[in-house]
């Protein structure tokens, strides 16, 4: 049971990236699209499980400040447009700001001490 817990916290976190109202700009390194690919820590194991299940989560970052984000988690499906912004080493997505790093081809965003690695597309 904890594990579909830790699933569903994981979709919610990655849709409360995207839920309210929010202003846009360019996000240098950050533009394209990224694939969920793991977690690290308290995410990782419930992460590992959606890919398992052929769980999907994508977002694409535009030069303009717009983005999009496409999940599908066990027959959940989301799919909707946002603006992003770069503030405070923070990406905000419609308001909602999260930690991010970015390596390379990996960009790491980190909510409330869940983190999820994208890998670029």
């Amino acid at each position: 049971m904890k594990k579909w817990i830790a699933i569903v916290l994981v979709a919610m976190m990655a849709l409360a990236l995207v839920a309210c109202g929010g202003k846009g700009a360019k996000g240098e390194g950050i533009v394209g699209t990224w694939k969920l690919a793991d977690g690290e820590g308290e995410a990782q194991q419930a992460v590992q499980m959606i890919l398992a299940m052929g769980g999907t989560m994508t977002f694409t970052f535009n030069e303009d400040g717009t983005g999009h984000m496409k999940m599908d988690v066990m027959g959940q499906q989301q799919d909707q447009n946002f603006n992003y912004t770069i503030e405070n080493n923070q990406i905000v997505i419609d308001g909602a700001g999260a930690d991010y790093k970015l390596d390379g081809d990996k960009l790491t965003i980190q909510v409330e001490g869940m983190a999820m690695i994208f890998d670029r597309q």
